[in-house]
């Protein structure tokens, strides 16, 4: 059996993403953009689409439409994307019941729950990052984190507790 360089396939896969990216960057970015995306959002969204890309090709997978998968793959990063400000938004009124000016999931109220999140003992922290941010259910969380659903659920439920709890008592909260 003849060696195969490596190099070579990891440069010719570098190059189709690079002609890709030379000739659709501009339009997966307005289509990002049209999906509802920031501008860095949508720069963000199309970073990870061909590093995804470049990723599979890496892995051997044949895409038969490049093009057409890194649309498909932006449009569900934006999807995703609409999913946790949308998460987000519904987890800050039940963090803190007692707020009505929120200004949005972009607003600095966003960082301070995510700062209070960090400070969360590891298997809540991880719990409430796989539920709000990854948007896994219970029993997918119980299978990532090796634990039973029920306990993926009352590791949401404490740490949910104790952030309306040290958010609630912030000046301000």
């Amino acid at each position: 059996m003849a060696s195969r360089s490596q190099a070579s396939p990891i440069a010719a896969d570098a190059a189709m993403v690079t002609e890709l990216h030379d000739a659709h960057g501009a339009a997966l970015y307005d289509f990002a953009r049209h999906l509802g995306l920031s501008d860095e959002q949508a720069a963000d969204a199309l970073q990870e689409a061909i590093l995804r890309l470049w990723r599979e090709l890496q892995r051997g997978t044949i895409i038969e439409r490049p093009p057409a998968w890194l649309y498909r793959t932006l449009y569900r990063l934006a999807m995703e994307q609409h999913r946790w400000r949308d998460r987000v938004s519904r987890l800050l009124p039940r963090l803190a019941p007692h707020r009505t000016d929120y200004a949005g999931p972009e607003s600095s109220d966003r960082l301070t729950v995510w700062a209070a999140v960090d400070r969360l003992p590891p298997r809540q922290r991880h719990v409430l990052y796989l539920h709000y941010v990854a948007d896994l259910t219970f029993d997918q969380i119980a299978d990532v984190v090796g634990i039973s659903a029920s306990a993926s659920r009352t590791h949401a439920s404490r740490g949910v507790a104790t952030l309306r709890e040290r958010l609630g008592n912030e000046e301000g909260w």
